[in-house]
């Protein structure tokens, strides 16, 4: 039924539940998967001002650390046999970001966990996650 399926991930824990249950939906229907991490490189202003490194260096470490999340799904795909190809994107909103990533690559499935790294913002279902289920056109497995 699904052929590529979409892993939208910031390397949080509560973001790698999703990926054991992309990986057994990956096998069991013979799916490929993209993991993908999407960066704001341009956070509020007035953060950049306490920024020790400064935003050159701030940068650097948000997109090691978006590297590093999807190289942890694309390590547990690939020992898994399941195809996996990663994906950072940039957008000031993850969500935006994710569907941006599914539609290019031509994902017919999301799975996703209920909650990230998204602060107050996030309190009840995630707002990331509340929002792909909103605007995304294909199907979205939310995992708690």
């Amino acid at each position: 039924m699904f052929k590529h399926i979409l892993i939208p991930t910031d390397g949080s824990e509560i973001a790698q539940r999703a990926i054991p249950v992309a990986i057994e939906q990956a096998k069991m229907q013979g799916a490929r998967i993209t993991a993908v991490s999407v960066i704001d490189l341009y956070p509020y202003i007035g953060a950049i001002e306490v920024m020790p490194t400064g935003i050159e260096g701030w940068q650097e470490a948000i997109r090691a650390q978006a590297e590093a999340a999807v190289q942890a799904v694309a390590d547990a795909a690939r020992a898994a046999g399941v195809e996996c190809n990663t994906a950072v994107q940039e957008d000031t909103l993850a969500w935006r970001g994710a569907l941006s990533v599914a539609e290019r690559e031509k994902a017919d499935l999301i799975v996703m966990s209920s909650h990230g790294r998204g602060g107050i913002s996030s309190a009840l279902l995630g707002s990331q996650t509340a929002r792909v289920l909103s605007h995304s056109k294909i199907p979205v497995l939310v995992v708690r």
